[in-house]
């Protein structure tokens, strides 16, 4: 199957959004820094910045969730798309002031976003960081791949370490616990940036892991 998405790409783009963020905290030398943000936020903050290289919708419903009650429908929180060609999101035609171009379903790149800390607010360690991100990860990975209707996926982790070597370390301990769970997921993305230590924080790290969806021939 061909694929339209180039992950290694989307990672720089990622890496390029997050230090361009980290850039502007600088300038303002803001006491806060990107780990004192929500994962709501964060999410806005790269959905905003990828704009410049895709059609970016947030919160979209999952395809196998239409009919459902809006309350029970689950939603990812990035789906891409090319640039002039916005989403079309469910089964409808296209009506009269839908763009004429829309990318379907299985023409976007649907991506989750987790985060993790290694420290919470005031320098203190946190004793979920393993647990935050490696229980939702699984979680995610499998809710995408059980989608049908989708073709291409992905899950982005954004984690705050103290150093590269932990992060390193729990990624690979991370994937191992993927292949015990047998989740089928594909070759990583990562990428590094460094960044001004305010509560014990230095590096945030981007992993991108592709899905293996349901009818992948690849």
């Amino acid at each position: 199957m061909s694929l339209r998405f180039d992950l290694s790409v989307l990672a720089d783009r990622v890496a390029e959004a997050v230090e361009a963020e980290e850039a502007t905290l600088r300038e303002e030398q803001s006491p806060w820094g990107l780990d004192s943000r929500a994962e709501v936020r964060l999410q806005a903050d790269l959905a905003a910045r990828l704009g410049a290289w895709y059609e970016v919708r947030r919160e979209v419903h999952y395809p196998s969730t239409a009919g459902k009650p809006l309350s029970a429908r689950m939603r990812c929180d990035l789906v891409l798309s090319e640039r002039g060609r916005p989403l079309r999101v469910e089964s409808s035609p296209v009506g009269l002031f839908d763009p004429p171009d829309s990318s379907g379903v299985g023409e976007a790149l649907w991506l989750e976003i987790k985060t993790a800390h290694q420290f919470r607010e005031g320098g203190v360690r946190h004793g979920g960081y393993g647990r935050q991100w490696r229980e939702g990860v699984v979680a995610d990975l499998r809710k995408m791949a059980a989608e049908p209707l989708i073709r291409e996926a992905a899950l982005l982790l954004i984690a705050f370490t103290e150093s590269q070597a932990i992060v390193e370390k729990d990624l690979d301990l991370f994937e191992d616990l993927l292949a015990r769970r047998e989740v089928l997921a594909g070759f990583r993305q990562v990428r590094i940036a460094a960044i001004q230590d305010r509560i014990g924080h230095r590096v945030c790290t981007m992993a991108l892991w592709p899905t293996i969806q349901r009818g992948d021939d690849s």
